[in-house]
């Protein structure tokens, strides 16, 4: 009986609240006409510069993914979303401004 207590409690906090990976946060809407007043060098710019903080970003959330896993392995708590490591509202904020300023490249380098 105890066993099976222990067991259910481990499953149920393997998935309470444990950070996803990078890769399946989706990206959040951004309008590419916020940055139409751009001229075609500072939309490059600042695409750069955001592609970059994706890119600390997706890392940071991979580690926080990979943290929480390990934790709920060994003590049975998602370790990494406890402490705040959990970034997947800048990430998907990011991504979706990677998205938009890809689509304003089109329109202010033509």
């Amino acid at each position: 009986m105890l066993h099976k207590f222990i067991l259910i409690v481990a499953c149920l906090a393997l998935f309470a609240s444990c950070a996803s990976r990078a890769s399946s946060i989706a990206p959040a809407s951004v309008s590419a006409l916020e940055y139409k007043e751009l001229s075609c060098a500072e939309t490059k710019g600042l695409l750069k510069d955001k592609r970059e903080s994706e890119r600390a970003l997706t890392q940071k959330q991979n580690n926080a993914a990979t943290g929480d896993a390990v934790g709920v392995f060994f003590v049975l708590l998602p370790v990494g979303s406890i402490f705040g490591a959990d970034v997947s509202g800048e990430l998907a904020e990011v991504k979706g401004e990677v998205n938009a300023l890809e689509r304003a490249i089109a329109q202010n380098c033509s």
